[in-house]
């Protein structure tokens, strides 16, 4: 007959109570209906990606849009800044995506392309009303820029990017919404 000791007999206790735990778990969120918080929708942001450049428009190809009017908003908030003044402003492409409370995202404002991207995750809300974020500027699958910005409805983070086509990229990243419980 094989007698079981101590420690044996402890460290069957321990898998019995672990495994409690487990069932009790498993328990709880079925009760929530498996809801994960951290995918919860706080809110949705917005990348825009433009092209300045003083240079021949024609270097450019033909997928790059008309950014709006000169005298349009965009246009001249992007020439308020010194180091974003042009000539020309061309639309490249934009992407719009939900922020979760707890879970990383992409945008992708050249898709299908992944050559340009931004991966984001919220930290919370600033105590100043706005949305804290981790973000992050991917440039031909390689980290360019990490940064951890403060947005705002209504003002738009802008980045000044690499060089390209003889001209230089800019990212706009908007905040279009946030809810007001995170």
């Amino acid at each position: 007959m094989k007698v079981m000791t101590i420690p044996v007999f402890l460290q069957c206790c321990l898998i019995l109570v672990s495994g409690m735990g487990l069932a009790a778990a498993d328990e709880s969120a079925a009760q929530d209906g498996g809801a994960d918080r951290g995918k919860e929708r706080v809110g949705r942001i917005m990348a825009t990606l433009y092209i300045g450049t003083d240079a021949e428009l024609s270097r450019l190809g033909e997928q790059a849009k008309k950014a709006p009017e000169p005298g349009a908003e965009v246009v001249k908030r992007l020439q308020s800044v010194e180091k974003l003044r042009f000539k020309h402003y061309r639309l490249l492409g934009k992407d719009t995506q939900s922020v979760f409370r707890s879970y990383e995202n992409w945008l992708s404002p050249l898709k299908p392309s992944e050559e340009i991207l931004l991966s984001y995750e919220s930290r919370g809300r600033s105590p100043d009303g706005g949305l804290r974020l981790d973000l992050e500027f991917w440039q031909h699958r390689r980290k360019v820029m990490k940064s951890d910005p403060v947005l705002h409805k209504g003002r738009p983070l802008l980045i000044l990017g690499p060089k390209w086509r003889g001209g230089t990229l800019i990212i706009a990243v908007e905040l279009l919404e946030l809810k007001k419980t995170l």
